[in-house]
């Protein structure tokens, strides 16, 4: 992945909607800290980044007191028809918003003429590098190269810097130069409180910041810092200070420290964290600072651990172990198609492609290699936020939070078949430190005991129910828990009932241990109280009749036997009937489909493990099931978004969540009348949805998983063509929130939503199926995936297809003892395997 272009940083500067300059920065992580640098060879810029950065402000960090006591109003309003109930003209508030850590400027000193530009992300090591010639007082060239990387065993970020002689100033920019420092959309931000100094000694050169104190803040006594340490080879440094700008209003200091380095050689190691305590006040005795100290012995534990016989640090020593790591996870999966236009830079493919009215194979195959290294770089110690686990910018739009009505099931729907492992621990990590949040938020929203209700939102800190209005109700998505447990099931799915371990103080504290079961310790517990959340939402009070008319009788204690409970209040992200005002309905698809899905998979848990007691556990499931709400279907024979007769389909909108039946869940697979139904409701919201929310990616990107699973391949080819052929792509090939970058948000669910799309089109699998080949369009000739996980425990050796041939080639083995039924073109094989066999076969079609 290389380019030719780049993109300088300026401070202070305004930048247009759809050319933000930090954008466009190559990007490097281990899933905890990373960096974006632009590459840019006079003034380039490093923003590192630590994804549990967020900045405190006085919005509330509580569940509303009041919304326990508007469940039964909800209810009325829904059975009732009315629709100008509006939660008592409740104004959402907001989680903290993600920020980025310091920003180091290192600027070449006495170059006129720069040549040879190119920068690339490297795929095989996971470095970020730069190189270009220039001219210094136009006398000779002089051969510049950058390399930078995030290792994922020593959690610092190097940065070498190397060539025959070069000057650079080495220094950190204001905070309040970054875009959009102190301006969210309801004014002033809360980083405007904060106070921050910058430092510069032997050597090092950092920042230390007091988050604002907001009293009810967990972080009202906390902050954040960043350390870079400057180790020069044949060369020398020297500090000098500029003044502080006028601007830099949060600044303490008045001098802003560089150092100077002139040389052949040097190499940068960066840490930065945060802590619930820092000093009242910032010293300026620096190293008594508990969090610049820390980062300080981060940074020389480093030194020490990779110095060669002569004590001198090696950036080639630290990288090695990198390496193997990161190689042994990325290479797991490879993908080979026609590369024709392999000679070309990543801007001259996107060109290419505008001009072009079918995918290209070599963008192709680009993007789903960087897909799955942003990935690898999001991974191990939480799930993607919005921005995956970078931003250059303050007050980013949606406070790129882990956003978990579409986009964070969307960014790690190839997690698991890519054989990304330690990105599905992370995931789990991620899901482990909300539960808590979650019971609270059972308990408050509906009054229920020992059960879970997932937020739209997190910030990573905290996930409380708190970003709900009339408008997004989302205190009554009911489906969160279920979408969110689908990962884990499929972790289990594809590896096993393994054991992971954790190195999180918070989630050891939470469950008094550090080693987890995935089916006994993770799945049993939280599907347990997903069921308590469906058992106890459903009333006999709230159900349908014979006819499938919604129907309220007060102290009504059991259904008869034709009646079927209504899953009332509830929300379907983010659509409302159409000519109905309200989006607070009832009998929402994605309920139906998430409350089956997630009671199927309890089921299938407990008679695995079989713990006390489960008979009757199992009998009190499948009697819920049996009394839940039914899918209805609309007169063109589409699945509706609501099975109400007293509601209309709404299609023009993006969203499509009433089709969880086919993606996330399976539903569709076996059910070829569902599948149809799924089928007809894209139809009608491609023909019904053109306006002004079709350019928002992830709809896109839902839409084409969703066809996937249906086996639809010309629909996903199609989607797929539409995007290439936008402007979502950066020249790094990281990705906007728009097709045409209206919102000019950085954007990681395209990217990495790709990666997903393009194994279900390869393959589908469930615990008895391998489909090769589902939604393959015949545009793509001939092509090869190597190492493609299943859940039925096989993998992938090799599958190659040749359409010119008519032939498709299976190099499977198993991953343990399985049955399945391995399917091409309607033709089934069933297979009964042992662990580590082997066994090839060829189709032809």
């Amino acid at each position: 992945m290389y380019s030719n272009y780049f993109t300088e940083i300026i401070p202070y500067a305004g930048y247009d909607i759809k050319q933000i300059a930090w954008h466009e920065c190559m990007a490097c992580g281990n899933g905890h800290i990373g960096v974006l640098t632009s590459g840019a060879p006079k003034n380039d810029s490093f923003i590192f980044q630590n994804t549990e950065f967020v900045m405190p402000s006085d919005e509330p960090r509580c569940v509303p007191a009041e919304v326990t006591e508007q469940l039964d109003e909800a209810r009325q309003s829904v059975i009732n028809m009315d629709d100008t109930w509006n939660i008592h003209n409740r104004k959402r508030t907001n989680m903290y918003c993600y920020h980025p850590g310091h920003q180091l400027r290192i600027s070449l000193k006495n170059a006129s003429d720069i040549t040879d530009f190119v920068r690339s992300t490297d795929y095989e090591t996971s470095e970020l590098v730069s190189s270009y010639n220039m001219s210094e007082y136009n006398t000779y060239a002089n051969h510049i190269k950058k390399r930078t990387f995030t290792s994922s065993v020593d959690d610092v970020i190097i940065t070498e810097i190397s060539g025959n002689s070069f000057t650079v100033d080495i220094s950190i920019d204001d905070f309040e130069s970054m875009h959009k420092f102190g301006r969210q959309k309801s004014g002033d931000a809360p980083e405007l409180n904060m106070k921050y100094t910058r430092f510069a000694t032997d050597g090092l050169i950092g920042f230390c910041a007091l988050y604002p104190q907001y009293e009810e803040s967990e972080l009202k006594n906390g902050g954040f810092a960043g350390v870079t340490r400057i180790i020069p080879y044949d060369g020398t440094t020297s500090l000098s200070f500029t003044d502080t700008d006028m601007r830099a209003k949060s600044c303490l200091d008045p001098k802003n420290p560089i150092i100077t380095f002139s040389g052949k050689k040097l190499v940068l190691i960066t840490y930065l964290d945060w802590t619930y305590k820092q000093p009242d006040k910032i010293t300026a005795d620096f190293f008594t600072i508990p969090l610049v100290s820390q980062c300080i012995n981060k940074i020389n534990k480093t030194l020490i651990k990779y110095a060669d016989a002569s004590s001198l640090f090696s950036y080639e020593a630290v990288l090695k172990p990198h390496i193997e790591k990161y190689s042994s996870i990325f290479n797991h999966v490879s993908l080979k198609l026609n590369n024709a236009d392999k000679a070309l830079s990543n801007e001259e493919l996107l060109q290419k492609q505008k001009k072009t009215d079918y995918i290209l194979p070599e963008l192709l195959k680009r993007v789903y290699n960087h897909g799955r290294y942003a990935m690898y770089s999001c991974a191990g110690h939480t799930a993607p936020r919005l921005s995956g686990l970078w931003t250059g910018e303050w007050n980013m739009l949606w406070r790129s939070a882990y956003t978990m009505d579409a986009n964070v099931n969307i960014q790690v729907s190839g997690m698991n078949t890519c054989g990304m492992c330690d990105a599905g621990k992370g995931y789990i990590w991620f899901v482990l430190k909300q539960i808590p949040d979650w019971e609270i938020n059972a308990k408050a929203v509906y009054g229920m005991k020992n059960a879970v209700l997932t937020p739209v939102n997190t910030d990573g800190h905290r996930a409380m129910m708190v970003e709900y209005d009339i408008n997004y109700p989302f205190q009554y998505w009911n489906a969160g828990a279920s979408w969110m447990i689908i990962p884990i099931y499929e972790f289990m799915q594809v590896y096993g009932n393994v054991t992971i371990t954790t190195h999180d103080e918070n989630i050891i504290r939470i469950y008094n241990k550090n080693i987890f079961r995935i089916k006994e310790d993770i799945l049993l517990p939280l599907l347990a109280k997903t069921f308590n959340f469906w058992e106890q939402l459903c009333t006999p009070e709230y159900f349908t009749d014979s006819n499938g008319n919604a129907r309220f009788v007060k102290g009504k204690t059991s259904l008869e036997p034709d009646e079927k409970y209504l899953i009332i209040p509830s929300f379907s992200p983010e659509n409302k009937p159409l000519g109905y005002k309200s989006a607070i309905t009832a009998n929402a698809a994605m309920d139906i489909a998430a409350a089956v899905d997630s009671l199927n998979m309890y089921k299938n848990i407990l008679s695995d493990i079989k713990p006390n007691g489960y008979q009757k556990t199992l009998e009190k499931i499948t009697h819920l099931i049996s009394c839940l709400p039914v899918y209805m279907f609309d007169k063109s024979g589409a699945i509706k978004e609501w099975s109400m007769n007293e509601y209309k389909e709404n299609n023009a909108h993006r969203h499509i969540s009433h089709l969880y039946c086919a993606w996330p869940s399976s539903e569709t697979q076996h059910n070829h009348a569902l599948a149809s139904a799924c089928r007809q409701a894209i139809i009608n919201r491609n023909r019904e949805n053109t306006g002004k929310d079709d350019t928002a990616s992830h709809g896109w990107i839902h839409k084409a998983l969703v066809e996937a699973r249906l086996k639809n391949p010309e629909a996903v080819y199609n989607t797929l063509l539409l995007l290439f052929k936008s402007d979502i792509f950066y020249n790094t090939f990281f990705t906007d929130h728009n097709t045409d970058r209206s919102k000019g948000v950085f954007c990681t669910d395209t990217l990495l939503g790709i990666v997903g799309i393009i194994n279900e089109m390869l393959v589908y699998s469930d615990e008895c199926t391998v489909e090769l080949l589902p939604a393959l369009n015949t545009g793509l000739i001939n092509g090869e995936i190597c190492g493609i996980l299943t859940k039925c425990g096989i993998k992938i050796n090799r599958l190659s297809w040749d359409n010119n041939k008519r032939s498709v080639y299976i190099d499977i083995s198993a991953l343990r003892d399985t049955s399945f039924n391995l399917i091409y073109d309607n033709e089934s094989i069933h297979l009964d395997m042992k662990s580590g066999e082997q066994t090839l076969h060829k189709f032809l079609h």
